[in-house]
């Protein structure tokens, strides 16, 4: 197996070929006494021996690799997610609602049952309660669910499920009226439904402490959604001014959890230095503002027990209302949040960004160059997935130009001479944050007969 199943690179036995090859040849010439020349019906035995004990050795190898976390998948990591009491997040289904209308009027009710299906010829979805279309109505609209878990109900629009499966007597016509949606994967048997798996038993350690770590809010709003990519959880500040008396030169403030990048003096950015230990502030002010008596100080400081989860969902896409409570029901549980903590639920805050570059290449690479920069799965479709897929990931230009000039996902590329970006612009990123790209890109490229980086 190689090495890249589950990251790293631990090797508990050999696998080498030619590490094999050497010791079983030198040690079948070493019993025997005797070199054994190419040709000779023992090395052929021992050179035999080699091509079996090869795939035995990587068959080992990975099974031996796979009882530590990094390594292991599939079932064996449910098996490591068991001892924590951490399961793998089971596929949603799909819902949607389904409108039932009746031929004519009818003088009765008409009943339609629990678990009524209704299909567009590949896929089903069944009401979820029992409803009832009252006498002098011809109409009821009711929630379904989709049969099969999983991402495949999602993106019918409305009008497409209308075949009814189960038929009522009296009823004429069965259709969705909104767009299927809801369902999810969840942590699937997939290299990427391992991964997330895999984060969530690393950081389980983290939800036995009553205290509320970090790490703990990480980990309980994670189990909320198998769709969630990332989650930050941050202590919630507060600016506020306080009047401060000079001593020689300097202002002194006194407290835990103050933030003091940012803080402003008479509404100043500069014009002092400061330094934040052991709970002391200590601000030293410059002229002019040292020779005043007192001071207005502008400072922000972390808010005790007030926590607020930020939410990101795959793709960079910020969750919905129902995700969003169903963090918010998993962080506020009785044997999860702690009892002097406030916290809440909100999606990331979305910075938009614009893609303008010019990048240059030469002739005989123009249409492979193009594809690499513009095509699907190229530099700028990358940059974009890496760039909001995390939040507080500062929008960096420079790894849009790396990824143009060095397209090291593919050996067979070769990159631009050279890129000039007009946008985006470098911006510091929050840990509420999350980049976004606005979909506007303007790329176009110039055509040089020679790198000129060789001469």
């Amino acid at each position: 197996m190689p090495d890249e199943i589950g990251g790293g690179s631990v090797n508990l036995i050999t696998t080498d070929a030619g590490d094999l090859y050497d010791q079983i040849i030198t040690g079948l010439q070493d019993a025997i006494g005797e070199p054994l020349y190419p040709g000779d019906e023992r090395r052929i035995m021992g050179e035999a021996i080699v091509a079996v004990s090869i795939p035995l050795q990587c068959s080992v190898q990975d099974a031996a690799r796979q009882v530590m976390l990094r390594y292991a998948r599939g079932e064996v990591l449910d098996a490591l997610g068991e001892r924590l009491g951490v399961n793998r997040i089971p596929a949603v289904a799909a819902v949607t609602q389904l409108k039932f209308t009746l031929s004519e009027v009818r003088r009765e009710a008409v009943i339609i049952p629990k678990w009524t299906k209704a299909t567009d010829g590949n896929i089903y979805f069944a009401t979820d309660d029992e409803a009832v279309i009252e006498a002098g109505e011809t109409t009821v609209t009711v929630p379904a669910t989709c049969t099969g878990a999983g991402s495949i109900g999602n993106g019918y629009p409305p009008g497409t499920i209308a075949t009814l499966v189960d038929l009522i007597a009296y009823v004429e016509k069965v259709e969705n009226t909104v767009e299927t949606a809801g369902g999810d994967d969840g942590e699937t048997y997939t290299v990427d439904g391992d991964d997330r798996y895999r984060e969530r038993i690393r950081i389980a350690p983290s939800a036995l402490s009553t205290a509320g770590p970090e790490r703990a809010y990480v980990y309980w709003a994670k189990t909320a959604d198998a769709g969630i990519k990332d989650v930050a959880a941050i202590s919630e500040t507060e600016t506020y001014t306080q009047e401060c008396d000079v001593v020689d030169g300097k202002v002194y403030i006194g407290g835990e959890l103050l933030v003091p990048d940012g803080l402003t003096v008479n509404g100043q950015a500069e014009g002092f230095a400061y330094e934040y230990e052991n709970a002391l502030l200590v601000i030293t002010l410059q002229e002019p503002l040292s020779q005043e008596e007192s001071v207005t100080v502008a400072l922000t400081h972390k808010m005790d027990g007030r926590v607020r989860i930020v939410v990101l969902m795959d793709d960079g896409e910020l969750p919905d209302d129902e995700v969003l409570k169903k963090v918010y029901e998993a962080v506020n549980a009785k044997d999860v949040r702690p009892m002097t903590d406030v916290v809440s639920v909100a999606p990331a805050e979305p910075v938009d960004f614009d893609i303008k570059l010019t990048y240059t290449t030469t002739p005989e690479l123009e249409a492979a160059t193009v594809q690499m920069v513009e095509g699907e799965g190229g530099a700028i479709a990358r940059y974009v997935a890496d760039q909001c897929s995390i939040l507080g990931r500062d929008i960096n230009p420079d790894v849009l130009k790396t990824y143009i000039m060095r397209p090291d996902w593919d050996e067979t590329l070769s990159g631009a001479i050279r890129v000039d970006i007009e946008e985006p612009k470098y911006k510091a990123v929050a840990d509420g944050q999350v980049a976004h790209f606005s979909g506007t890109v303007i790329t176009s490229h110039n055509l040089e007969t020679q790198a000129r980086w060789d001469t």
